[in-house]
Order: C-alpha cells, then sequence, then structure tokens
C-alpha cells in the first residue's frame, strides 16, 4: 500500500533535516577551520533548511486534512502560508548573509581556504541536487507544492555551493584573488533571493485570488466544445487552495432539455473535468438555458439575427 500524503512528506522532509544538519556542520566547521567566509555563509544557508523543514512537518499535519464545517474548502490555505513561511525565511538568510559580505569587502584577511574547502563545497553540491531530485519526485506523486518549495531549498543550497567552490579553487591558485570568497557570498545572496521570490510569488498571488492556471478556461472550452450536448460555457473561475484548485462556471444547455437530462449532462462533464485536471479538486457548475446566446450583424441588412447552434469554440 503507497504511503499517505502525510506520511510521504514527513519522509522527504526528514531526510532532508538529517542531510541539512550533516552539511551545514560541514560547511561550517571547514569554513572556521579555512577562513572561508564563504562556506560559512553557504553552511548558514544549510541550517536555514531546518527552519523550512520544521514548517513544513507542522503544517502538513493541517494542509493534508480533510474539509470539514469550520473549513468546507479544505486546509490547503495552510500549505499557502507554509510555503510563505519558507520565502521569507529563506529573503532574511539571503539578506543577512549579503550585509555580512558587503561590510567585510575591502577589510577581508588574505586566507587561502584550500582544497579542504573546495572538498566541502563539493560534497554539499552533489547531496543537495541528490536530494533536489529525489524531494520532487516525492512531491510530484502527491502534488504537494510545499514539498516542491523545499525541494527548490534543497536545489539553491546546491547553486549556492558551486560559486564557493569556484572561489576556493580560484584562490587556491591564484592567492591574491583573495576577495573572491566575499564575491562568491555575494552570489550564493543572489541565489537565495531568487529562490525566496520563486517561492513567495505564487504563494502572494493565491492568497490574493489570482487565477489558479491561465490556460485552463481554454481547456474547459475544448472539453465543452467535445460534448455536444453541451451549447456553451462562460464566466469560468479558478482559484488555488493550497496544491489543489477549485473551479466554477456557467453551462448552457438546450433550453427544451428537462431538469435530470440537463444534471446528468453536468455531472458527467464535472467527472471528465476532474479525472483529465489533476489539480482541480471541486467544480461548481451553474445550468443556463441557451436562448440564443450569441448574436451576430447580419452584413446584408444590418440587423442582428439568432444562430441557435453549438458556438464554435
Amino acid at each position: 500500500m503507497p504511503d499517505s500524503p502525510l506520511k510521504l512528506i514527513r519522509k522527504a522532509t526528514w531526510v532532508g533535516s538529517i542531510a541539512n544538519v550533516a552539511l551545514a556542520l560541514l560547511k561550517i566547521t571547514i569554513g572556521k577551520i579555512t577562513g572561508s567566509q564563504a562556506l560559512i555563509a553557504d553552511g548558514v544557508h544549510s541550517f536555514s533548511d531546518l527552519v523550512t523543514d520544521t514548517a513544513i512537518l507542522i503544517g502538513s499535519r493541517y494542509w493534508t486534512a480533510p474539509a470539514d464545517k469550520e473549513h468546507p474548502y479544505g486546509h490547503g490555505r495552510f500549505e499557502t502560508l507554509t510555503n510563505i513561511f519558507i520565502g521569507v525565511i529563506l529573503a532574511i538568510v539571503g539578506i543577512g548573509i549579503g550585509w555580512d559580505s558587503i561590510n567585510s569587502i575591502g577589510n577581508e584577511a588574505k586566507t587561502n581556504p584550500g582544497m579542504l574547502a573546495f572538498g566541502a563545497a563539493i560534497v554539499s553540491i552533489l547531496v543537495k541536487e541528490i536530494l533536489y531530485r529525489w524531494t520532487v519526485i516525492q512531491a510530484k506523486k502527491i502534488n504537494s507544492r510545499a514539498l516542491h518549495a523545499n525541494a527548490w531549498h534543497h536545489r539553491s543550497d546546491a547553486l549556492s555551493s558551486l560559486p564557493v567552490a569556484i572561489a576556493v579553487i580560484a584562490n587556491y591558485f591564484v592567492p591574491d584573488l583573495h576577495y573572491l570568497d566575499q564575491v562568491a557570498a555575494l552570489l550564493v545572496t543572489a541565489m537565495i533571493l531568487k529562490a525566496a521570490f520563486e517561492i513567495l510569488w505564487p504563494a502572494i498571488m493565491e492568497i490574493t485570488e489570482a487565477e489558479a492556471d491561465s490556460d485552463i478556461e481554454n481547456k474547459i472550452q475544448r472539453y465543452a466544445s467535445e460534448n455536444s450536448d453541451i451549447r456553451e460555457v462562460h464566466a469560468i473561475r479558478s482559484r488555488r487552495t493550497g496544491s489543489s484548485i477549485l473551479l466554477d462556471f456557467h453551462l448552457l444547455v438546450d433550453p427544451d432539455m428537462s431538469v435530470d437530462k440537463a444534471h446528468e449532462i453536468t455531472e458527467d462533464f464535472k467527472s471528465h473535468i476532474l479525472k483529465q485536471l489533476d489539480e482541480v479538486v471541486d467544480v461548481i457548475i451553474h445550468i443556463e438555458p441557451y436562448n440564443c446566446a450569441e448574436r451576430v450583424i447580419n452584413p446584408c441588412c444590418g440587423e442582428d439575427e439568432c444562430h441557435d447552434e453549438k458556438p464554435k469554440n
């Protein structure tokens, strides 16, 4: 039997947490020994992952809960809040690292981190990239945006170790380029802030009730055009709640059709949408009679006339 969404989320998060602790201790320790500010900054970034891991472990208990009387649309927004928390923490860490790096430029000690620091950076890149790919697979299994955000946190950690490795190896062969360590720390900052924005922006769009999927209207129209009993669909609206999408629209049928038949068509169409669109978890459909919904101007006489046939989408 496959793991439940909650169990899978907690498993993926705990694996990442253990790796984060080990890598953070490794990078900070070697950074202190070798005098690499960039490696220390990278280690702090790894420790910041523990904060977001904790947020996911706590938040997942809420957003995976089924809908109830107090939350009839489900608890998906708890996942959104978790994503916002992850993004904010990332941004704070990035700004802090950047501020320290800027202040230290021009005052840096002429140290040569050496191959030990380079080896630590390479180990971090490999481990975090493997964690990223594995976590993405787990996130896709249950369509979890928060778990996917945490996967990108792993990827940002791997990417942030890359300039560190380059700076260390360059400084090893050209000792006069000691300032590269601070430059690498600033590149780490830029990567962290970019990852923070990519996590925060979709969450902000969600809580401001932005359209869930820019292409979803075209998909609904296409599905409707394939059903001869549906005359038209319009007023299509979608909104996201966590990793799920809620959808509603108006569906027009022949005005002479019985209520039972119209209801049957609507339920079949709803089932088709839920089957085709994995993220959509609920659809509300308002049935209307198709009373010449489309009118055009007759070029011959300048008068409008009714085209009582299914519109072409």
